[in-house]
């Protein structure tokens, strides 16, 4: 018995994930089409089981695109069906969710002057991302967060204040070089001050007046998604 379990959603992002990771084999395409490696649903027989499985990986691959493949777009969970020697295949119904379309830029020219782009940084790959998240309590934490709204500032504090700790205070965090103390003191003085944070902000009462020079939300998440990127490849690099 073999399990089919299709991927749907933005086909760049698919593509990327078979792609740069084929070691990995997480995501795999077949007749056109992208699936989740079917060795991970190995002696399941229950389609709920597999169902249940299928979600989490799905959540892990979001969570692997937000952090470290950020110009991405969500991917979802596509049809399910069981295929059985000599048996007509069995499919289920799941819920297709409706999500956005990325691009991916493959080359700039402005008049006679071509850009030079940097070899792109994909992370540390599917597999150390799925053990480190399940094995660290912290990691999973962060994990957990990062499913949740980025626009959010509470949100986003919770993140800083997982891997502040976990690494053992502000003055670590500095040390590492990932942030500034400048930018994690207007990020602090933004997201608890609701006359600018508004209704995700980390405090309720209007205590204090706003700071001189309040972050703005897009440029909080660009921070955050790059401490916790680079903090999590630090805890992966460790393990090794």
């Amino acid at each position: 018995m073999t399990w089919i379990v299709e991927l749907s959603g933005d086909q760049h992002s698919l593509r990327a994930l078979e792609e740069f990771f084929p070691l990995d084999a997480i995501v795999i395409a077949s007749d056109d089409k992208y699936r989740l490696a079917p060795v991970l649903f190995t002696d399941v027989d229950e389609y709920q089981e597999v169902e249940k499985i299928a979600k989490q990986e799905v959540d892990l691959l979001n969570g692997y695109l937000k952090v470290f493949l950020p110009n991405r777009m969500r991917i979802a969970l596509g049809h399910i069906s069981r295929h059985d020697p000599g048996k007509p295949k069995v499919h289920y119904v799941s819920v297709v969710e409706n999500i956005g379309v990325s691009a991916s830029i493959v080359g700039l020219k402005l008049g006679d002057e071509e850009a030079i782009f940097m070899k792109p940084d994909h992370g540390p790959g599917l597999q150390q991302w799925r053990e480190i998240v399940r094995q660290d309590e912290t990691v999973r934490d962060v994990f957990e967060y990062l499913q949740g709204a980025l626009n959010d500032w509470s949100n986003l504090g919770r993140i800083i204040e997982a891997i502040e700790h976990d690494l053992g205070g502000r003055e670590k965090l500095l040390a590492t070089g990932w942030a500034d103390s400048e930018s994690l003191k207007s990020f602090g003085a933004t997201a608890n001050n609701p006359r600018v944070a508004g209704a995700t902000a980390r405090h309720g009462a209007r205590k204090f007046d706003p700071p001189k020079k309040p972050m703005e939300i897009h440029q909080a998440r660009i921070m955050v998604l790059e401490v916790a990127r680079h903090w999590i490849v630090a805890k992966i690099n460790g393990r090794q």
